[in-house]
């Protein structure tokens, strides 16, 4: 009888402590969901120059292969090429592919098509691209951390 006690004590405090482990951090799905809403506000605050969301969305040491065949250093290099018109867009479409939740780390992938925003302010020339966002769980919350983008030729 005792024995039978303790194999349900056991089996009881198992699933209570699996029970309590689960609602402690948000499901894979309602992850991949955040990130994915996170991925696309990214994209918006480069369309949008907002320079407050591009310094929250890549952390200060992130590193971009971009699409100029060179590298951008953290945020303020994203945010110094958007004061030049480097980047400079009349539309900015991301299409998330994949979203691979490793931990702390997000591997999320996909494709993009900005238009150029010509000197009058219409749009200009159309640019296809793939791209992997590099997203980390900082203290600050998610930020990208590496970002590769490249045109798509043909």
């Amino acid at each position: 009888m005792i024995f039978i006690r303790l194999i349900l004590f056991i089996i009881l405090f198992g699933l209570s402590v699996a029970a309590s482990a689960q609602t402690g951090r948000p499901s894979s799905k309602n992850l991949e969901a955040e990130l994915r809403q996170l991925d696309l506000a990214a994209a918006k605050a480069v369309l949008e120059k907002d320079e407050k969301a591009i310094a929250r969305y890549f952390t200060k040491d992130s590193v971009t292969n971009n699409p100029r065949n060179g590298l951008t250093i953290g945020s303020e290099g994203v945010i110094q090429a958007a004061r030049a018109n480097v980047i400079n867009y009349h539309s900015f479409d991301r299409v998330i592919e994949s979203v691979q939740v490793l931990g702390k780390t997000v591997v999320i992938m996909g494709n993009e098509t900005v238009v150029m925003k010509a000197k009058d302010g219409s749009a200009g020339e159309t640019i296809r691209r793939r791209y992997t966002n590099i997203w980390m769980k900082t203290g600050a919350g998610w930020r990208i951390v590496a970002r590769h983008a490249n045109i798509i030729c043909g």
